[in-house]
């Protein structure tokens, strides 16, 4: 039996898919004849995600940045006899040869005849500059703390500690490259009285 044409069901489906068919229409026309829109969707979709792959390589570059920036060579007390008087200044010669420039924080600290640990402030450098690479002239340098006044005369050790910060991530967080330098062994005299 065929359906009645008055009934009101198909009269309200008929009008719905009516509608849709007239929206698809309106799509159709508004971005079908022009390519300009995919076009252009295209190129910033391909902008976006390179710039995306760009900054997540440069960041995991810098995560894994931990290569020390400098070679270090001999590292010698120059004092004579490798001894030193209360209240005078320990003098330390080293050669090194820089691979990159990156900043540096050097924490130093002296353990006395008592065993006693005398912690300085660290040291800041900006250590930008020429970088003499690994066949270019070492620069040689001499630093070294002042013995305290009130250090246990006897077997004395100095020891450093080097923090490179090569890039903004190691900066920012302080992921900084450490270098623990071997101790340096030396003797603490008594302070020289002059009359």
């Amino acid at each position: 039996m065929p359906p009645k044409t008055g009934s009101p069901q198909v009269v309200i489906l008929f009008e719905v898919g009516r509608t849709d068919e007239i929206y698809a229409r309106a799509i159709e026309l508004a971005y079908g004849p022009s390519r300009r829109q995919a076009r252009l969707q295209l190129v910033l979709n391909v902008l976006y995600y390179g710039t995306l792959v760009l900054l997540v390589g440069w960041i995991f570059w810098m995560v894994i940045d931990c290569e020390v920036p400098v070679q270090t060579g001999t590292r010698e007390i120059i004092n004579p006899g490798k001894q030193v008087h209360q209240g005078t200044r320990l003098l330390v010669q080293s050669s090194r040869r820089r691979l990159r420039s990156c900043e540096l924080t050097r924490r130093s600290s002296i353990i006395n005849g008592d065993g006693r640990r005398y912690d300085y402030e660290p040291d800041r450098f900006d250590a930008y500059g020429p970088v003499t690479g690994t066949t270019g002239h070492a620069d040689v340098e001499t630093t070294g703390p002042i013995i305290p006044l009130d250090a246990v005369p006897g077997r004395g050790s100095w020891i450093s500690v080097l923090a490179w910060d090569c890039n903004m991530l190691q900066r920012a967080l302080g992921w900084s490259i450490v270098q623990v330098m071997p101790p340096l062994d030396f003797e603490i005299l008594r302070r020289e009285h002059n009359p």
